[in-house]
């Protein structure tokens, strides 16, 4: 056997190891050959492929990665049809939630991951979104933050202007990481779509060896079109970089097993980078912070890794946010208020539905908190939506909103471990900056 020849049946094996095939008998099945033939293949005792045999295994690795392709949910089939591949964690089965919340109701608090996980939340949520949330404004920032975060333009140093271009090596030849994207709450993946467009662009430069996204939420109907979504806009790239998955799993209380089977996780860690997107003040919503930052955060971060955060800023007073008029009485109503009150009372609408209620005097009240446990990162304030439940006369929060001073903010995420490498303020159709997006990188454990 020639030393070409000997390459090429390397080649082969090793392909075939990296595709899960390493058996003889399931070789040979799926080349058509005898398993004394692949024997004799790996022993050198064939001295080459006719072209006839050459070209059946081409066609059996082109059918494995097409069958790899269409078990990940990127068949054109499935995004011409709308089907899209889902995994569930088993905390975020609906029918676990369901349970969990009736549990929960006697509690104080519930939390933002039950206004969503059913369809009737989800449509409400929507809703809100399309109806005076001003998310044109808000998508437009994201796209500007993403472009500038990506630029390929060099530095002086010879890295890339961009401090996600830079860190993973784009322009660096032969040495660009792979990455692995990660949404926490990606609700219905608008804002997704838009940095997934920036890194196609940032790519095209240098493209890495790999490409992930990794969409996690609770709420299956906006993450199967959050999916989809994703999925038709990577559908021309190769295959390395079109890698979707969309999990069902409770990312603030969960176990994040969906972390484990990241592509990174079978890499060398400077041979890759992680980027995790927690947009649409989706941290602002987290019960406790510094639990979520210390166990979740930590768990899907390493050193050299990046999260981007995008937050509610801090009005110089808080009757000057758009969301303070909730907190006075009022006769009126708008029509986002009518959504944010729908959104915020289903979960106990449908809880006296499965229990066969009568529905119940229940009101909404939107209430500032600040310098207490709600609200623990200096200069930050929160805005606090219970729900008043008359005839029991208690409340229970459903939802945390908090807003927050960019400089002491700042501050907190680097005494947990998070360097800022850039801010992007966005403000809203009044001029006034309302919204911060902050890219930071993990330098270690705090």
């Amino acid at each position: 056997m020639s030393k070409k020849d000997a390459q090429v049946f390397s080649l082969l094996f090793a392909m075939a190891d990296a595709l899960g095939l390493s058996e003889e008998r399931e070789l040979a099945q799926i080349f058509g050959v005898s398993p004394e033939t692949i024997q004799n293949w790996r022993t050198g005792a064939v001295g080459e492929l006719k072209p006839g045999k050459l070209a059946q295994v081409e066609s059996a690795f082109a059918a494995q990665i097409a069958a790899l392709r269409e078990r990940a949910g990127a068949g054109a089939g499935d995004l011409d049809s709308g089907m899209t591949h889902l995994d569930i964690a088993p905390e975020a089965n609906p029918s676990e939630l369901q349970r969990l919340l009736r549990d929960r109701m006697h509690y104080d608090y519930l939390g933002h991951r039950f206004l969503y996980f059913e369809p009737q939340g989800a449509l409400a949520w929507e809703n809100l979104i399309r109806g005076g949330y001003e998310q044109a404004t808000w998508l437009a920032g994201v796209r500007h933050a993403a472009r500038e975060w990506l630029s390929t333009g060099r530095a002086k140093d010879g890295s890339a202007k961009g401090p996600i271009a830079a860190a993973m090596g784009v322009g660096r030849r032969g040495r660009t990481r792979g990455l692995d994207v990660i949404s926490l709450g990606p609700g219905e993946g608008g804002k997704e779509v838009v940095i997934l467009g920036a890194l196609e662009e940032a790519e095209a430069v240098d493209p890495p060896p790999w490409r992930s996204l990794t969409l996690v939420d609770v709420s299956i109907s906006l993450l199967l079109r959050a999916a989809l979504a994703a999925r038709r806009a990577v559908t021309g790239l190769p295959f390395e970089r079109a890698q979707v998955t969309a999990v069902c799993a409770d990312f603030e209380e969960g176990p994040l097993d969906f972390a484990r089977r990241l592509p990174s996780e079978r890499h060398d860690p400077d041979a890759s980078r992680r980027l995790v997107l927690i947009l649409g003040n989706v941290f602002g919503n987290v019960r406790h912070e510094d639990a979520f930052v210390r166990q979740k955060l930590h768990f899907l971060t390493r050193p050299g890794d990046l999260l981007w955060l995008e937050v509610g800023l801090r009005s110089e007073r808080p009757e000057l946010d758009p969301v303070y008029r909730m907190t006075q009485p009022s006769e009126t109503e708008t029509a986002a208020e009518t959504h944010r009150r729908l959104l915020l009372e289903g979960p106990y609408r449908r809880w006296e539905a499965a229990l066969g209620r009568r529905p119940a005097d229940v009101r909404l009240r939107v209430w500032v908190r600040e310098d207490d446990d709600s609200a623990t990162i200096p200069g930050s304030y929160n805005f606090c939506h219970d729900l008043v439940l008359e005839s029991e006369r208690r409340a229970v929060t459903m939802l945390y909103s908090r807003r927050y001073d960019l400089a002491g903010l700042s501050r907190w995420l680097e005494q947990r471990g998070y360097a800022i490498e850039r801010v992007e303020k966005v403000a809203d159709t009044r001029h006034v900056d309302r919204v911060a997006h902050i890219l930071l990188r993990r330098t270690g454990d705090a």
